[in-house]
């Protein structure tokens, strides 16, 4: 069985080095597509070229951020490749089995021999609280604030096996459409290092055009309401500290429905 994660960045060079990291260690190739990167992106990138990373692919930046463009391009990329098993995969993630000491590939497996074509992830978000700095490449071991984000069940439709027929690009790359859509019924984990600091978070967030498109289908909402004064994380209950970055331990009890910069 082979499994193939389709990633596409724009100027990521804070996360792409683990990210591709933690992907290939864990059993599964990556396809990158760049959307018009300006920083180390693409070098650091290159650096993986034959040792797990099969190609990358140009995607015009046009100006706004476009998330149906990128998930045409991802469906494009997955209608024509050979792979069992497909991941769609941001490079701000870090997607886990709930098995300790299992990669994300052997968990993919075990789905898949028990005839399930579909996982979802718990998304797990961490944030830095007011005065902390985790730029720089050990930060998922630093890093142990977070909330549970869970809008809404499943939340995360993120691999799926290719015989499916299934489609991510109707609901936002959240969940898939498709008649023949089985979910394995033991979820995985999703850990989203959003924002690394607030000097972090307001390069990425303040000043974001969003595509006509994108902002017509209703996504991006939440994020229009973004300031400055808002992306500073405050104390709420359902913010939790993670004891061992090693385990797969989260917190469940109080899913939180909004983002940090919504509390």
């Amino acid at each position: 069985m082979k499994v193939l994660a389709v990633l596409c960045i724009r100027n990521e060079a804070v996360h792409l080095r683990r990210c591709l990291s933690d992907l290939i260690a864990s059993g599964v190739d990556v396809y990158l597509i760049d959307n018009g990167s300006t920083d180390a992106s693409r070098g650091i990138a290159s650096e993986f070229l034959g040792r797990g990373l099969v190609a990358i692919e140009d995607l015009a930046w046009t100006g706004e951020y476009s998330l149906p463009a990128i998930l045409r391009a991802k469906q494009r990329v997955i209608a024509a490749c050979d792979y069992d098993w497909i991941i769609h995969a941001d490079a701000d993630e870090w997607l886990c089995s709930p098995v300790d000491g299992q990669s994300l590939f052997e968990g993919i497996a075990e789905a898949d021999s028990a005839g399930y074509n579909c996982i979802n992830f718990h998304e797990i978000v961490f944030v830095p609280l007011p005065g902390e700095n985790f730029v720089g490449e050990d930060y998922t071991a630093r890093m142990s604030t977070y909330y549970f984000f869970q809008k809404y069940y499943p939340r995360l439709q993120r691999a799926w096996a290719r015989h499916a027929g299934a489609n991510n690009v109707d609901l936002a790359g959240h969940r898939l459409s498709g008649a023949g859509v089985k979910q394995y019924p033991k979820d995985f984990f999703l850990r989203h290092y959003i924002v690394l600091s607030e000097a972090h978070a307001r390069a990425k967030y303040l000043g974001r055009p969003y595509s006509r498109e994108g902002l017509s289908r209703g996504w991006h909402t939440n994020k229009l309401t973004i300031t400055a004064d808002n992306l500073r994380v405050k104390r709420v209950p359902g913010l939790w500290r993670m004891e061992d970055p090693g385990k797969q331990r989260f917190n469940l009890s109080m899913p939180l429905r909004r983002h940090f910069w919504e509390w």
